[in-house]
Order: structure tokens, then sequence, then C-alpha cells
């Protein structure tokens, strides 16, 4: 009697959710050549991105963020399949914001990126309370566990009043984007800005606007950038440079001819 065959057979016979579940376990990536149903449950994006959170949190002599981008680094497939970057963060408890910012530009997450730059918490001044917290993720009621307490207790004042939105006189919005110094964290993921893919990306950031509720909206107004003018200046000059290195005419206009709303000090 063939053991191989019956075994594979076996298999086969199990479901879907078995299979899954095996793999995941299993830590093993060979095992998706068992054979064609493991194979197709292996290329799935729920099995694939279980298959990553189960890794990451197998071991504590290293940090999640150091297990998370060494196996994103070595499978490219995965690291490129947005859906399956969404699903892990998603997983992550007490997700580090800066830390979701850089994955999400390193690995040109657009959507995943886009969704962090309109997060925002609504403060009562009087009472330091947060009585609504923007971290919807890529659906509707999907939130990141993100740990918001510190980039609230973090704000000094003079940074409040350039970048915090009064809705009302002891209410104001803290867009959680400007808590951080993106352009810092980013400064080394800024380097590998190459195509014009990679500019528009760019744009994109500097166009991104708040969504805000009408209870809010009716007193912020609707078009209310989401990065503040560091962040902004960094990512247009970075932009700028790279289409000045692809002899781009077009793609400059397009960045000189952007409203900016900033006051640059060579002017």
């Amino acid at each position: 009697m063939n053991t191989k065959y019956n075994g594979n057979n076996l298999f086969n016979k199990l479901p879907s959710s078995i299979l899954s579940k095996i793999f995941v376990l299993a830590q093993n990536p060979q095992l998706s050549l068992l054979n064609k149903n493991m194979y197709y449950i292996s290329q799935q994006v729920s099995t694939a991105s279980k298959y990553i959170v189960n890794h990451i949190l197998s071991s504590i002599r290293f940090s999640f963020e150091w297990r998370l981008e060494n196996i994103l680094n070595r499978y490219t497939r995965i690291r490129t399949n947005e859906a399956i970057g969404a699903l892990v963060l998603r997983k992550i408890k007490s997700l580090d914001y800066e830390t979701a910012l850089r994955l999400a530009f390193k690995y040109r997450w657009k959507n995943v990126l886009n969704k962090l730059l309109k997060m925002y918490v609504v403060v009562d001044e009087s009472t330091s309370a947060v009585v609504h917290m923007n971290t919807i993720f890529m659906n509707e009621d999907e939130y990141l566990d993100i740990d918001i307490g510190k980039y609230i207790s973090q704000s000094n004042e003079p940074q409040k009043e350039e970048t915090d939105i009064r809705v009302f006189d002891s209410i104001y919005i803290a867009p959680i984007i400007t808590k951080i110094d993106a352009s810092d964290i980013l400064m080394c993921e800024m380097l590998e800005i190459v195509g014009e893919s990679d500019v528009q990306m760019l744009i994109d950031i500097c166009n991104a606007r708040f969504e805000f509720p009408p209870d809010i909206s009716s007193s912020v107004g609707r078009d209310v950038r989401c990065i503040d003018n560091k962040f902004m200046t960094c990512c247009m000059l970075t932009a700028a440079r790279r289409v000045c290195g692809l002899n781009n005419l077009g793609w400059l206009k397009r960045i000189l001819d952007f409203e900016f709303n900033v006051n640059f000090p060579f002017q």
C-alpha cells in the first residue's frame, strides 16, 4: 500500500479550515507543497496573515517589528499584498502607530497609509477625556488596537495650537499623524522613493483630507488636510527631487502647481 498516497488522500479530504490551521501552526512554508489543496489554502489572504501573526508572536527574543519585517522581506508576494498587511496590523494588540505608519509607507500599502493618515481623536480639554476615537481601519467597524493615550498626553501647548483643530470651546480634534515627527520617522524610507508610482504616493499623502462626520465638519469644514506643514514640505521636496532625476517635466509641473499653504523661508 502506498503510504504517501494515502496520506495525501487524507489531507485532500480535510476541510479548508483544518488545512489552514495546520499550515499556520506548523510554521513550515514547505508544507504548502504537500498537495494542491494545501498550496491553495496557503495562498489565501486569511491564512497568510494568520501565519505571519503566529510567526511574529512565537518568540520574545526579537521585537515583533523585526520579526514582521524579516518575513516580509523574504517573501515578495506577501509584502506586496496590501490585504495581507492590513489583516496583520489589525491582529496586533496595542499596535504602535509609528510602526504601522512606517510599515505602510515602506511596503507601499497605500490604502492602509491613507487610513492611518485620517485617524484622529476628539478630546474634551476641560477633562482631558477622549470623547471619540476615529481609528476605523479598512472597513466599517474594524478598528486598529492603537495606544492613543500616549499621543494625547505627550502634546505640548505650542504643538496643540499649531496642529489641533478647535471644534467648540473645550472640544478639539487631535490628528494622530501630527503627534509624531513623521518626516523624521520616515527619513530612511524617503530615500527609497524611486519611480512615478512612489511620487504619486507622496502627492496623495499631501492631498489626504479628514473625513469628519457632519456635526464636526459643519464647524471645521470639509477641506482639512491630514498632515502638518513640516511633513508636507518633506514629501513635496522629496517628490520634486525624484521627478527631476526622472527628467519628467509633467510631474514637476504638478508639484510646482501644488497648493502648499506653507511659508517657505527661501521663497
